[in-house]
């Protein structure tokens, strides 16, 4: 004899019933059940962010370092291109055997040269202390044919003592044979 087990007994069948599935599979779990396939996710809890991370605070200091810098590059730009700087009276005094220059104008850099008879030039800047140069007779770095030019620093023209080309140049001009004794 053999074991076998009879056909399940004929009726109606159907999907999510029960009463089918525990007479064909022996226990009693519907299809539509409830059961959840994903476990639930806990809500993470909100992330702080740092006052010196907030996008308000990075753009707030992006542009006052560019505030700075423009104003940094107006402040050069400003000095280096200062059309208020002229060079106004100039004079030259001999004293103690010793030629001393002498203008009016604001404190600011300038250009001292001197022309010799011959047309050479000579760039003695070194020698000027705020509004005035003291230029040594020892030194030998003039004559009574020698001219002298100052300008305002930074002019790039050609030096000359032309008095159109001096006005223009902002910058004036004296001879050592018109110095005061």
């Amino acid at each position: 004899m053999t074991d076998r087990t009879p056909p399940p007994a004929a009726g109606s069948a159907a999907l999510g019933q029960p009463q089918a599935a525990t007479r064909s599979a022996g226990h009693a779990r519907a299809l539509g059940s409830g059961a959840s396939v994903l476990p639930e996710l806990a809500e993470a809890p909100p992330r702080t962010r740092r006052w010196w991370l907030h996008p308000a605070f990075l753009v707030s200091v992006g542009l006052t370092f560019l505030a700075l810098a423009g104003a940094l590059a107006w402040w050069i730009v400003s000095m280096a291109t200062d059309s208020s700087v002229r060079v106004d009276g100039l004079s030259a005094s001999v004293e103690s055997g010793n030629l001393r220059l002498d203008w009016s104008g604001p404190d600011a850099d300038y250009q001292l040269f001197v022309v010799d008879g011959d047309g050479a030039m000579a760039d003695l800047s070194g020698l000027v202390r705020g509004t005035e140069a003291w230029i040594p007779a020892a030194a030998g770095l003039y004559d009574d044919r020698s001219c002298f030019v100052v300008r305002p620093g930074g002019t790039e023209d050609e030096v000359s003592l032309d008095a159109a080309t001096l006005t223009g140049q902002r910058g004036a001009g004296v001879c050592a044979a018109d110095a005061s004794s």
